[in-house]
C-alpha cells in the first residue's frame, strides 16, 4: 500500500463557492482540528444564499478520492465533471450507524462520506444539497509513481513502508471510538516500553499522529531522524482525568521539519504505565520531486468499517493482546451499549 495524498478542509478555502459554508478551528477530534461545514438548510434563504453552495476541487490523481468528516443523517451530495452538465448523485455511505445516530451527544468523525473510486477529469464539482456536510479532510488515490512535489502525503499504520518491532505489536481493524473513527478505520497498538517502528520516506516535514485513551498511567516516546539525537516526546503526564471513555483523536505526537531528502524516522516507547497503550495512527509528509510512490497499490485497501455490528456506536474497543503470536482474533464487547467486533493481528 502506497501512501495517500491528503489535504485538509483547511488547505481549501479557495475551493469553496457559497455564503453557506463556516470553518471551525476548535474540532477537537479532526484532523489538525478543524472542520468545514456546509449549512444545506441555509440554501436558497435570502440574496446572501441564493448560489447554491459547491465545492471546487482540482484532482491530483483520477484513481479517485474519498471525502471524510462527520456522519450525519439526510445527506445528499451530487457531483458534476464539468459546468453545464446534469448533477450526478453521489454514492454517499448510508451506513445508519455512522450516520443517522448520536455517540455520546456528538456525531462521529472520521466517517468516510462519500468515494468515487475513479474520475473522468482532473476536476469536480460537490453539490451539498441536504443534510449537514461537515469535511474534515480529503483523501486522493496516486495514480502515478512520481510528480508529488508540495502534496502532503498521508502513510497509514497498516502501510507497508512501516516497519515494527516484532512481536511488540498489534495491528487492529474496524475500530470504531467513542467520538471518531481513526484514519482509515485502523490502530496499530503496543503496550511494552521497548516496542518501536520505523519507516523510510523521501520527502521534508514529518509529522506523526496517534490516539490518547484518558486511563491511568503516564506515556512517553523518542523520536529519532537519521540516527540523529532522539526527542523525547510526553504524550500523557499522568495528571489526566482518569476517564476511560475519553479518546483524543489525531494527536500531533511528533513533527520535525527536515531538508528534502530520503530519510528514516525511528520512534521507541520509552514509558508506559498503569492502563496507557500506545497507539499510532498514521502519519504525514511533503511530498517532493523525488518522491516515488507505488501507484498500482495505491488503492488497495481493507473494508475497514465492515465489522461494524448495531446500535449507536458509543462502545469503547477493548483491543487485548492476549493469545498465539500471529493468529487473527475476534473480540466482542459486551456492555450496556452495542456490540462492535475489532479484528487484530500480532505481528510475530
Amino acid at each position: 500500500m502506497a501512501p495517500s495524498i491528503i489535504v485538509d478542509d483547511a488547505d481549501l478555502t479557495r475551493a469553496l463557492i457559497g455564503a453557506q459554508w463556516q470553518r471551525f478551528t476548535n474540532s477537537t477530534a479532526a484532523h489538525n482540528q478543524t472542520t468545514t461545514v456546509c449549512r444545506t438548510e441555509l440554501n436558497g434563504q435570502g440574496i446572501a444564499n441564493a448560489r447554491a453552495p459547491k465545492l471546487s476541487l482540482n484532482l491530483p490523481s483520477l484513481k479517485g478520492f474519498t471525502l471524510v468528516g462527520t456522519g450525519a443523517e439526510n445527506l445528499r451530495l451530487n457531483y458534476t465533471f464539468k459546468s453545464g452538465d446534469v448533477p450526478r448523485d453521489g454514492p454517499v455511505s448510508k451506513n445508519p450507524e455512522l450516520f443517522g445516530k448520536v455517540c455520546l451527544y456528538r456525531r462521529l468523525t472520521g466517517v468516510e462520506l462519500m468515494t468515487l473510486t475513479s474520475t473522468d477529469t482532473y476536476s469536480i464539482e460537490i453539490v451539498p444539497d441536504s443534510g449537514r456536510f461537515t469535511l474534515d479532510y480529503v483523501l486522493f488515490t496516486p495514480d502515478k509513481p512520481s510528480g508529488y512535489a508540495g502534496q502532503r502525503l498521508m502513510s497509514d499504520d497498516h502501510d507497508s513502508t512501516i516497519k515494527y518491532s516484532t512481536g511488540q505489536w498489534s495491528l487492529t481493524e474496524s475500530v470504531v471510538l467513542p467520538r471518531a473513527i481513526p484514519m482509515k478505520g485502523t490502530l496499530a497498538r503496543a503496550t511494552a516500553v521497548g516496542a518501536s517502528w520505523s519507516v523510510q520516506f523521501t520527502g521534508a516535514d514529518i509529522a506523526v499522529y496517534g490516539v490518547v485513551n484518558s486511563v491511568s498511567g503516564k506515556l512517553s516516546a523518542s523520536y529519532s531522524i537519521d540516527g540523529g539525537p532522539a526527542s523525547t516526546m510526553t504524550h500523557v503526564n499522568g495528571s489526566q482525568a482518569v476517564n476511560a471513555d475519553t479518546w483524543l483523536m489525531n494527536q500531533a505526537f511528533f513533527r520535525q521539519n527536515v531538508a528534502e531528502g530520503t530519510h528514516t524516522l525511528n520512534v521507541t516507547v520509552t514509558e508506559l504505565t498503569g492502563n496507557q497503550s500506545y497507539y499510532f495512527d498514521y502519519l504525514t509528509f511533503q511530498g517532493i520531486d523525488q518522491t516515488q510512490l507505488n501507484a498500482t497499490s495505491a488503492g488497495k485497501k481493507s473494508n475497514t468499517l465492515g465489522a461494524i455490528i448495531g446500535g449507536v456506536i458509543a462502545a469503547i474497543i477493548i483491543l487485548g493482546c492476549c493469545g498465539a503470536w500471529g493468529r487473527k482474533k475476534y473480540y466482542v464487547v459486551y456492555e450496556r451499549r452495542p456490540t462492535v467486533y475489532v479484528k487484530e493481528t500480532i505481528i510475530a
